[in-house]
């Protein structure tokens, strides 16, 4: 995997009351979030990153500019719809997407394998693929992760926060093919786990179990005060 594409486009209004910057530069113990990813995506041999950005996209533009030192390449990409559902961020960058490439969300924390695991992955082939964890019980505000239902053979049966029937969770990490752009233009609203249901009807949804490491979703000021402590008590 060569390759990866972030999402940062979202408003982070729930988030805003803990820090001033843009939702995608939260401080995770003197390392903005977004620069976090960078550095992981990079010692996992990615070379070329794209971030779609929206709300407050300019200050992030401007902030990676003036402070990103790494060696990733980065393009830019814009979702001027970013209140909309999120898959529209995805379509966004639909040209950067000519092969399975690594996905992540801009407000998530990795330790451990989740990234490399997924960047072993090939770059061609026409599934995507999901990494899940399977650890239901070690998942911080579970209330609001998003559930996933997988059949025996791990494809993707059901997704989405509000479904009561499920075995494993949405990690945030993804590998996606080019057949999801496709899913996402058939949708009147394009959500990332839309798209990823309609892609599980035709059999081109894939999970990957976690296999150790952590994961955090850092949505709320909750979150980030577990996030930091999952930092803190790994130095």
């Amino acid at each position: 995997m060569k390759k990866a594409l972030i999402l940062a486009a979202g408003m982070g209004s729930r988030l805003a009351q803990a820090h001033s910057r843009p939702k995608p530069l939260t401080d995770l113990a003197g390392e903005p979030s977004l620069f976090r990813l960078f550095r992981q995506f990079s010692d996992s041999g990615i070379e070329e990153v794209a971030v779609v950005t929206g709300y407050r996209g300019q200050e992030i533009k401007d902030f990676v500019s003036s402070e990103y030192e790494g060696k990733l390449q980065i393009k830019w990409f814009e979702n001027h719809k970013y209140k909309q559902p999120n898959g529209l961020s995805v379509l966004a960058a639909r040209d950067f997407i000519d092969q399975r490439v690594l996905l992540s969300m801009a407000d998530h924390l990795f330790y451990g394998s989740p990234i490399p695991q997924m960047c072993a992955l090939s770059t061609v082939a026409p599934e995507s693929v999901l990494l899940v964890d399977q650890n239901i019980e070690g998942v911080f505000d579970l209330d609001d992760a998003t559930k996933v239902k997988t059949d025996s053979n791990g494809l993707i049966i059901d997704i989405g926060k509000e479904i009561s029937n499920y075995n494993a969770i949405d990690t945030g990490l993804f590998v996606i093919s080019p057949a999801l752009i496709e899913a996402l233009d058939t949708l009147e609203s394009p959500s990332l786990s839309a798209g990823v249901k309609a892609l599980g009807e035709r059999n081109l949804m894939k999970t990957l179990q976690l296999k150790d490491g952590i994961w955090q979703d850092i949505d709320t000021p909750a979150a980030l005060k577990n996030a930091l402590k999952l930092i803190d008590s790994r130095k």
